[in-house]
């Protein structure tokens, strides 16, 4: 018995890598989703960010992204809707005033809703009670930074295998662009 079971293991050790040899392998890095602020883009004559939410392609206008306009006079971010042609309030960063958001759809990641822990932080949650298996989701933002001139965000998230990932969003609000970093 122990001759057989050994002799199994070996047949399938040389299978192994038998099989490594003849196949190609996958970079799996691509194939992971991402959250980045890419650049600085023009919409209704307004100057805006974008933000990436998606895998990774070589090229980049294929990716999903979404329009965000960072109003530090409002405390709030916004997201471009293409239905209403408008800007949603996403996150209002006032915590004496915080306004639960719901159905939040950002790129390929599952819609959440957004309640505030703290100051800081941010946590998401399915509207829908439990998310499905293998889906993409927003797990919680964080707020590394918050100035006139720029809102710094991190953003967690898991892929559909459940391995936790997070992104770096960098926003401006444009009307004070000009200032120093640290006013």
């Amino acid at each position: 018995m122990k001759k057989r079971n050994n002799l199994i293991i070996l047949v399938y050790i040389m299978l192994i890598g038998f099989c490594t040899n003849k196949m190609q392998g996958q970079i799996l890095e691509f194939y992971k989703p991402i959250i980045v602020s890419c650049r600085a883009g023009v919409l209704n004559n307004e100057k805006v960010d974008l933000g990436i939410f998606d895998y990774f392609k070589q090229d980049i206008s294929k990716m999903k992204y979404e329009y965000l306009k960072y109003d530090s006079d409002k405390e709030s971010l916004f997201q471009y809707d293409d239905v209403s042609k408008s800007y949603q309030n996403i996150i209002y960063f006032k915590s004496e005033n915080f306004i639960f958001q719901e159905k939040i759809k950002l790129g390929i990641f599952n819609e959440f809703n957004l309640t505030q822990e703290n100051s800081k932080k941010f946590i998401a949650s399915s509207p829908y009670g439990k998310y499905p298996s293998h889906s993409q989701v927003i797990k919680s933002i964080e707020v590394l930074q918050k100035t006139k001139k720029n809102l710094i965000l991190k953003i967690n998230y898991q892929d559909e295998f459940e391995w936790k990932y997070f992104g770096i969003l960098v926003l401006t609000d444009y009307k004070y662009e000009k200032l120093e970093d640290d006013e």
